[in-house]
Parts: structure tokens; C-alpha cells; sequence
């Protein structure tokens, strides 16, 4: 996969642009992405089409579609084998068989320091949290990351857990078993990138966002030494509620917090990182501006001291 051509512009398409690590052509390209995770019941007819006219063009297919696989309709297999090309669902319900004899011998111990990503919603930037100190910590130290995300991969992120896909019984131990896999690598610290919120919605049916139920799962299946928690919010409240749960749940202290500041007052962003710092007693960053990210990257690199 070297040339690329994306089905949407949305969150997960951003994502690619911002950190992928391949060249998107709209008119020579090699691969097709479809980006979109949840479709509803008139986007699936539309992906099937899409899939099979891209496969019938010569092109090979990323599919990010979260309950829509390639790999189960039998016709678009079929055509596959017939064009020659090569296809992969990002969704893999069978992660678990693969991670299994890892999540085993995890529970022997974890020798790694691990950091979980947590968020206060889908779009709090976890992902842009990760992939701006992968950026930053690769400088300093043998880095490991767990994606949740689709987009993962092309990011240049070490293992992808997709979740929401994967049986309950099965999820946190899936993830469980990815950082194991990191461990036996030797790194110096692990990052985990969680998916939604724990206070997230788990009753959006048909949708397989999963909700908080996910977010939860991913928390206890990383078993974090520190975790981090990503904002689309200046609500006091609401980030110190989060906090004080996953600090609950984990057992380990959540170390700073950083922006989603898209929707935020640009003039007063400054001041307002800057009293939410002091009343939080919390590094606050915004990791897209660089506003206060030094200190983070500090702060990170401390806890692996000690």
C-alpha cells in the first residue's frame, strides 16, 4: 500500500492525513480505504457497491467499516480472488485467538511502564494525543503502541485492537494480550489508545460503538501504571468526574490532560489551560498547539524513572 484513495472525508480520514504514513492519490492509486466505521441501513448498500466497483477497478481494499467485512460476503471474496487483489477488514473478531497465548502469559507479569489514553468522549483526541508523544517519545525511548483505532496501522502504530468487534469475554484480555506482545519487545513504555469515554453512551443500538462498556474494557485490559485523560471539554466537573472514575477503576493516577480545542475560544485558550492547570493540580495540554506538551513529554518520562 502506497498510494491511497479514501471513501470519506471524516475524523478517521483526518487521522490518516495528519499521521499516515502513505501518499493519498485520488487518481493513481494502488489501494482503496472506506473510512467510515458505523454505517446505518442506506450506507450499506452504498459500501457494497463501492467495494466491488474499487475490486473490479484493480484495487486493493482497506476496509474500516466496523460491522461490514469483506471477508463474510462470499460474492465480494469471490470477486477478490477472480481480480487478483488483496483485501483486509480492520474489524478482526478473532483478534483474541491470535493474542490468546499472549493475555496468558501476561498475567505472569508485565515488566513494561504502560500509559492508557482514556477520554471524555469519541472525539476528545485520544488518537491525536497518542500520535503526537508517539512523535515526541520516540526521540527519547523504545516507544510500544496499541491502537483502537482503524487507522492504526497506517499510522505506524504497533498492534490494532479493534474492540468493539471482539466478544465482551474476550475484549479486555485482547487488549491485555497486544500489550503483552509489546512487552516481550523491549520497550520502554507502552501507550494504550482507548476508544469513546467511560461515561459514553453503551445504548446507541446497532451502532457497535459499545460506549462506555468499551472504554472500561480497554482500561482494564491494559492495566495502566499512569494514564492520561483527552478533553473535548473546559467543564470542571465533568474532567474531574472522569478522572476521579478512572482513578477508581485503575487504581493508578491519571498524570495530566490534554485539549480537543477545536471548538474552544482561541484568544482565551491560554488562560483557560492555564486555571484549569491549577484547579485540576494537572499538567493541562494542548498537543496539536504545543501549549505546555514539554511538560507533558517531561512528566511521561519522569513516572518512568520512578
Amino acid at each position: 500500500m502506497k498510494r491511497v484513495n479514501l471513501s470519506h472525508q471524516d475524523k478517521v480520514a483526518n487521522g490518516i492525513r495528519l499521521f499516515g504514513n502513505i501518499l493519498i492519490d485520488t487518481l493513481n492509486y494502488d489501494t482503496f480505504i472506506w473510512t467510515k466505521e458505523i454505517l446505518g441501513p442506506d450506507d450499506i448498500e452504498v459500501w457494497k457497491k463501492t467495494i466491488e466497483e474499487e475490486i473490479r477497478k484493480g484495487k486493493n481494499i482497506y476496509n474500516m467499516a466496523r460491522l461490514c467485512r469483506v471477508g463474510k460476503i462470499d460474492y465480494l471474496k469471490e470477486l477478490a480472488s477472480k481480480y487478483n487483489i488483496e483485501y483486509y477488514d480492520s474489524s478482526n473478531p478473532k483478534k483474541y485467538d491470535e493474542l490468546q497465548a499472549y493475555a496468558k502469559s501476561g498475567l505472569e507479569g508485565i515488566n513494561t511502564k504502560v500509559m492508557t489514553i482514556m477520554g471524555t468522549s469519541r472525539q476528545s483526541g485520544k488518537f491525536t494525543t497518542c500520535m503526537i508523544l508517539k512523535k515526541e517519545l520516540e526521540k527519547r525511548i523504545k516507544l510500544g503502541i496499541v491502537g483502537t483505532e482503524p487507522q492504526s496501522l497506517i499510522c505506524g502504530i504497533d498492534e490494532m485492537v479493534i474492540p468493539q468487534t471482539i466478544e465482551t469475554c474476550h475484549c479486555a484480555s485482547t487488549v491485555f494480550g497486544a500489550v503483552k506482545k509489546l512487552d516481550t519487545k523491549d520497550r520502554d513504555l507502552i501507550i494504550v489508545s482507548s476508544q469513546t469515554g467511560i461515561f459514553a453512551d453503551t445504548l446507541e443500538v446497532g451502532t457497535g460503538r459499545g460506549g462506555g462498556i468499551i472504554s472500561i474494557a480497554v482500561l482494564f485490559g491494559s492495566k495502566p501504571d499512569f494514564t492520561i485523560l483527552a478533553s473535548d471539554t473546559l467543564d470542571l466537573d465533568v474532567i474531574k468526574k472522569n478522572i476521579s472514575t478512572i482513578e477508581l477503576l485503575s487504581g493508578k493516577p491519571v498524570i495530566a490532560v490534554t485539549l480537543n480545542s477545536k471548538c474552544m475560544d482561541e484568544e482565551k485558550l491560554e488562560e483557560s489551560i492555564e486555571k484549569l492547570s491549577k484547579e485540576l493540580d494537572l499538567p493541562v495540554v494542548d498537543v496539536l498547539k504545543g501549549i505546555n506538551l514539554d511538560t507533558l513529554v517531561d512528566e511521561i518520562l519522569l513516572k518512568l524513572k520512578n
